[in-house]
């Protein structure tokens, strides 16, 4: 969950998600399905295959979970994470109220800093935070999971798939259930609001300007959930981007053609400092008033399911004033 820009891949975002949950009958009864690559029973560990092939045998009811970076999902679930992400910076701040009290645990996992919190169950996104040999280190902490990038790069399958291992897969689907119905007020609220208007978003930071990718981050809430339309600074992305913020020439910010932008500001500027910028003359948000600034800390940097329900909230604040 580090500004995505900085710390985190990018992640490509799906419209559907699939839940795959198989159930083995105790009392000797044998499951024969060959796709089936879980174990269950009524109680007790549970046996499930990750990202790499391990075989993780799941604690039955796990009660000092380390996931980091996936806190998002966790606290979606209704778990307290032992440990919370952080950075040099900071930490998640759009989780401090479900995350208050919880100790800082640095990104980048020292085993020795993990053991120090006594996991019953470590949670990994990405492949490459358990190269080196760092994923025989976590497993002899505590069982080991790693969802794998196809996974952490869809918000919706590692929302399903954190549910599926913690045998919360109604409660997943239920959150996501909501975010839905959100979505779907929210669109017809905005939509009935602007129209037509096209809108944009971009990230200021270090004198440099940068884009989201419209299948990304919060520019997926913007462009995919909530169906706005996006103005040309997306159309002038790379067809192969990859990254969820790309650089912006000051050419292409001269001609840009938002009706309303967000701007997430990362500098000591002002919003106004900002604007007085020549390059922004003749940008249509700027002539009409409609720029909204916005924070580092929040939600706009971020991804997750907390995250996008804030995002599509703020969204609706900002665009339908």
């Amino acid at each position: 969950m580090k500004t995505l820009f900085t710390y985190k891949k990018s992640l490509t975002l799906a419209l559907s998600m699939t839940t795959v949950f198989a159930l083995a009958a105790c009392g000797g009864n044998e499951d024969n399905d060959p796709s089936a690559n879980d174990s269950t029973s009524d109680s007790g560990p549970r046996v499930m295959t990750d990202a790499l092939g391990n075989e993780v045998e799941i604690p039955e009811n796990p009660e000092r979970i380390l996931g980091s970076y996936l806190e998002d999902y966790l606290v979606t679930l209704g778990e307290t994470p032992v440990a919370q992400w952080s950075v040099a910076n900071g930490t998640q701040v759009y989780l401090e109220g479900q995350l208050e009290g919880v100790p800082t645990i640095s990104s980048e996992l020292p085993p020795e800093e993990v053991a120090s919190f006594d996991p019953d169950l470590i949670l990994i996104g990405e492949e490459t935070q358990v190269e080196s040999g760092l994923y025989d280190q976590y497993d002899q902490i505590a069982p080991t999971f790693v969802l794998g990038d196809e996974v952490t790069n869809d918000w919706r399958k590692a929302l399903a798939k954190t549910g599926e291992i913690l045998g919360k897969t109604e409660e997943a689907d239920q959150a996501l259930a909501d975010y839905e119905a959100l979505v779907d007020d929210t669109k017809e609220d905005i939509q009935a609001a602007i129209g037509e208007d096209k809108v944009a978003a971009l990230w200021y930071v270090a004198d440099t300007y940068y884009a989201v990718s419209p299948t990304q981050s919060s520019g997926a809430t913007l462009f995919e959930d909530l169906e706005l339309n996006p103005a040309n600074v997306n159309a002038n992305l790379p067809e192969d981007n990859v990254a969820q913020w790309n650089p912006v020439t000051l050419e292409s910010l001269a001609e840009l053609d938002a009706d309303h932008l967000i701007l997430v500001n990362s500098t000591e500027s002002s919003i106004e400092d900002i604007l007085n910028d020549p390059v922004w003359a003749n940008v249509p948000a700027v002539i009409k008033n409609q720029v909204h600034g916005v924070s580092r800390e929040s939600t706009w940097l971020y991804t997750g399911i907390q995250a996008h329900t804030q995002t599509v909230q703020q969204a609706k604040e900002l665009l339908t004033q």
